[in-house]
């Protein structure tokens, strides 16, 4: 039986780190897009060596908005998002993979635009049309970009999960979207996720909903939930079980990561698998290894 369970790559922030690049900036990973992008396909490489499926681009707190407030015209601006497409196929191209790797557009929530606002907490001291404005105006130009898969990621609220379910039921592209959670596996603001995969049940372009930027040590209760509420495809990827401080940027704590746990995950037969935050190559290697062994 050939195995279906697919590998999403890990964290663009943690191999930068590890470089000694300054992410404490407004753009995190994307000023080097701009600036430095042979880091970024670098680390696409990297991941494509390790054996990822899915590269993602480093967009995460790439918006339009951002760029407009720094002083970036619109024309610009596309290009930016479109340069973020060209290095993952550069990467592509020059690894020689002879495996079939999709290009994912990630990005993130209002809280990656709103330096008030947290992806950690997901209360948002702003309007439904803000919200809704901000994404509207990324949409638009990442339509328009010849991306594979749109992955918006890291949402941490019920409230901003309906607004953005309601501006991408008509997007051309396929859909992923992904949560980030609190112990009880509901959104970081307590909100219902069961809620969540019943409100995107019947939207057929969101193929898939994930889970990320949790801890690995619920990942396992994680993915129970989601295949119990939801109808769509099951992606699950976390950090590595550290604590971010938003004031001071840096992370503290344990590393929970270990190859037990990964076989674990891949028992309950999830549909990708991958890592965020502190999530590097090594880590994406033994998924890789683990999946092949299936």
């Amino acid at each position: 039986m050939i195995n279906k369970i697919k590998l999403l790559d890990g964290s663009m922030s943690f191999p930068m780190e590890q470089l000694g690049y300054n992410l404490k900036n407004k753009l995190w990973t994307g000023m080097a897009l701009i600036n430095d992008p042979n880091i970024i396909k670098d680390i696409h490489k990297g991941y494509i060596k390790a054996g990822a499926d899915y590269i993602s681009t480093s967009t995460y707190q790439i918006s339009f908005g951002r760029l407009k407030n720094m002083g970036y015209q619109s024309v610009e601006i596309k290009k930016i998002f479109q340069k973020s497409v060209d290095l993952v196929k550069e990467a592509i191209l020059e690894s020689k993979s002879k495996r079939e790797i999709k290009i994912v557009g990630s990005f993130g929530p209002y809280a990656s635009f709103d330096p008030k606002a947290s992806e950690y907490v997901g209360e948002y001291d702003s309007t439904d049309d803000e919200i809704m404005n901000f994404h509207h105006n990324n949409i638009r130009i990442i339509e328009e970009t010849d991306l594979d898969i749109i992955l918006y990621e890291t949402i941490p609220c019920l409230r901003e999960f309906k607004i953005l379910s309601e501006i991408l039921s008509n997007t051309k592209k396929e859909i992923w979207i992904s949560v980030t959670c609190n112990e009880n596996i509901e959104f970081r603001d307590g909100s219902s996720f069961k809620e969540a995969c019943e409100i995107i049940s019947g939207i057929e372009k969101i193929t898939t909903l994930g889970i990320n930027c949790f801890s690995p040590l619920l990942v396992e209760k994680a993915i129970r939930k989601l295949k119990k509420y939801s109808n769509k495809k099951v992606l699950i990827y976390p950090n590595s079980g550290e604590v971010y401080n938003q004031e001071d940027k840096f992370w503290s704590g344990k590393n929970e990561f270990n190859d037990v746990m990964i076989k674990n995950w891949l028992s309950l037969s999830p549909d990708i698998i991958g890592g965020c935050c502190r999530v590097g190559y090594d880590n994406i290697k033994k998924m890789r290894e683990e999946i092949d062994s299936l």
